[in-house]
C-alpha cells in the first residue's frame, strides 16, 4: 500500500510538472485543494485579485470551480491575444462553454442574430435613429416622473432595464408589442435566467451538466410566452417572403425580418425565430441599459458637469436635427460614456478566448487547450501608465484628445484598441456596439435636455458590488429627478 501511494505521488508530480499551466504564476492557492478557497474568494474578491496578477505579472491564473481563468495583461499581450487565429483561440467556443449557451439558446447554427445586426444595425444604422428618437420621447414622457419637484426612482437598474429593453424592441419588433409589459418581462427576465442557469451548472461536474441542462425549464417557458406576442407579428412578415402573397403590399424592412428570412433559409422553426429574439436582447438589453445605468450615477454624482454636456448636445442637434452626423458630434457626451465605462470597470474579463490548440506568447508563456484565456479591461483602464490620473474621473478625457491633431476619430467611444478594451479589440469586437452607443447618447441626451439630475444621501456614487467577473450596480441607489420648466431646443 504505501509503495503504491509512494508511486502515485510520484506520478502526480511528475504530470504536474509537465503540464504548461502549472507553469504560469498563480494568484491565490495552485495546490488541488486549496485552489477551491481561491475559487470562493474570487467570487467577491475578482477584481483585487486580477489587479494583483495584472501588476505583478505579464501572464497569470486564477483558479474557478471547474478550470483554470488565464489572463494577460496590458496592451502588447492584450494585442496578442487578440491576434492568436481562429483554430487556436475561439472567442464562439469560450463563450458557448461559459454560458453554456447550447442550454439557454440552442444549437449555434441556428444564431442568426450577427447577420441582423450587421444588416440593420451597422450598414443601415441611420435609417434607425428616428425610430429610436420617437421612442425615447415617449419612453420620458410615460415612463419618467413630471413633476416639477424631485422625485426618487427606486431601483434603477432595473427601471432602466425594462426603459432601454422598450427602446431597443422598437427597432427590433416594432410598436405596440414593444411597449407592451407582458413581452417586457420575458426579454429582460430571461436575462436573469440565462445568468441563473450559469450558476446552476457552473456549481455541477460535467457528467450532470448536459442532464441538468437540458432540463432547465427557462428557455421553454420564454419562447412560448413569446410566442404569445409575436406570433402574428412573425407569420405576418413569413408571409410576406412569398411573392404572391396578395395581402403584403409593403414588405417589412426590419430587423424582425432580418432574422424570419435567416430562419426561412435554414428551414428553421418558429422557436429559432423567437430564441433569436431572446438572444439578441439578451446582448443588447444587457450591456445598454448597464450602460445607461452607470452613466445616469455618474451624472448624479457629478451634477457640475451637466451644463457642458446640456451645450454639446444642443450645439449638436440645434446644427442638423437628430440625425447620426448630430449625434456623433457630441463629442463630450461621447467621453462622458467612455469614461465612464473606464472608470466604474464593469467587467475584469475580456477578450474571452478558448485555446484550441496549445498558444505560445512572445515572453514565452505556453498555454494549453482547452484552457479560457482573458484579457483583463477593468486593471488596463485603470493602468497609470496608459492613463494620467487614471484613478481619477475626468469626463471630458476623450474629448479634450480628439481636440488634437490628427486625433479626432481615435478616441471615439465605439473605437476599441488594445488600451480599450469596453466592446473588445479586433474582428471580434462587438458589433452592436454602433447601435448601443447610438440608443445611449440619444436617451441620455434628451434625458439631460428634460431633466435635472441628482443623487441622494451623501451624494457619493454608488458602490458596485462585484460577484466573480461581473459587476452588479446598486438597486439601493438614490436617484432622483426633477422636470425642468425650461427646456431648451
Amino acid at each position: 500500500m504505501l509503495v503504491a501511494l509512494v508511486v502515485l505521488s510520484a506520478v502526480l508530480i511528475l504530470r504536474r510538472r509537465w503540464d504548461p499551466i502549472h507553469s504560469i504564476p498563480t494568484i491565490g492557492y495552485s495546490a488541488p485543494v486549496l485552489s477551491y478557497y481561491s475559487a470562493f474568494k474570487f467570487l467577491r474578491n475578482a477584481r483585487q485579485m486580477v489587479e494583483e496578477g495584472y501588476a505583478r505579472h505579464k501572464v497569470f491564473k486564477i483558479a474557478a470551480w471547474d478550470r483554470w481563468m488565464v489572463y494577460v495583461s496590458g496592451p502588447e499581450m492584450n494585442d496578442e491575444l487578440r491576434r492568436l487565429p481562429d483554430d487556436v483561440a475561439s472567442i464562439e467556443e469560450a463563450i458557448q462553454e461559459e454560458m453554456y449557451s447550447e442550454y439557454s439558446f440552442g444549437a449555434r447554427e441556428y444564431d442568426l442574430t450577427i447577420l441582423a445586426i450587421h444588416g440593420l444595425l451597422v450598414r443601415d444604422l441611420s435609417g434607425v435613429i428616428p425610430t429610436v428618437v420617437d421612442e425615447v420621447v415617449l419612453v420620458l414622457e410615460e415612463l419618467f416622473p413630471q413633476e416639477f419637484d424631485w422625485v426618487e426612482l427606486t431601483n434603477l437598474p432595473s427601471f432602466m432595464s425594462n426603459a432601454v429593453a422598450r427602446i431597443i424592441n422598437r427597432v427590433f419588433i416594432g410598436a405596440p408589442v414593444c411597449r407592451e409589459t407582458g413581452y417586457l418581462t420575458i426579454v429582460t427576465t430571461y436575462v436573469t435566467d440565462v445568468i441563473k442557469a450559469k450558476v446552476i451548472l457552473d456549481l455541477l461536474p460535467n457528467i450532470l451538466k448536459p442532464l441538468v441542462g437540458n432540463v432547465l425549464p427557462w428557455r421553454a417557458r420564454a419562447t412560448r410566452h413569446l410566442k404569445h406576442y409575436l406570433g402574428e407579428t412573425i407569420a405576418h412578415h413569413q408571409a410576406s417572403l412569398n411573392e404572391d402573397c396578395n395581402d403584403c403590399k409593403e414588405k417589412p424592412n426590419d430587423f424582425l425580418m432580418r432574422i424570419v428570412k435567416g430562419a426561412q433559409d435554414l428551414e428553421g422553426s418558429m422557436e429559432t425565430i423567437l430564441i433569436n429574439i431572446l438572444m439578441a436582447n439578451f446582448t443588447a438589453v444587457h450591456t445598454s441599459s448597464a450602460t445607461a445605468t452607470a452613466t445616469l450615477f455618474q451624472l448624479a454624482s457629478q451634477p457640475e458637469s451637466i451644463a457642458a454636456l446640456r451645450e454639446d448636445i444642443l450645439s449638436a442637434i440645434r446644427a442638423e436635427g437628430w440625425t447620426r452626423g448630430s449625434v456623433n458630434s457630441m463629442w463630450k457626451l461621447d467621453s462622458f460614456l467612455k469614461e465612464t465605462l473606464r472608470w466604474q470597470g464593469l467587467s475584469i474579463a475580456g477578450l474571452r478566448r478558448k485555446v484550441l490548440k496549445t498558444a505560445t506568447f512572445s515572453d514565452g508563456t505556453v498555454v494549453p487547450d482547452g484552457v479560457h484565456i482573458y484579457a483583463a479591461p477593468a486593471a488596463t483602464h485603470h493602468d497609470s501608465t496608459l492613463y494620467e490620473d487614471a484613478d481619477t474621473f475626468k469626463p471630458f478625457r476623450f474629448s479634450d484628445k480628439r481636440e488634437q491633431v490628427g486625433q479626432s476619430t481615435k478616441h471615439q467611444f465605439v473605437n476599441t484598441s488594445p488600451e480599450y478594451l469596453v466592446f473588445g479589440h479586433g474582428k471580434h469586437a462587438c458589433p452592436g456596439r454602433f447601435f448601443a452607443a447610438i440608443v445611449i447618447k440619444i436617451f441620455i441626451s434628451n434625458l439631460l435636455l428634460k431633466y435635472d439630475v441628482k443623487m441622494g444621501g451623501d451624494g457619493s456614487l454608488p458602490e458596485n458590488v462585484m460577484i466573480g467577473a461581473s459587476a452588479i450596480m446598486s438597486p439601493n441607489a438614490k436617484v432622483l429627478f426633477r422636470r425642468r420648466q425650461v427646456v431648451d431646443a
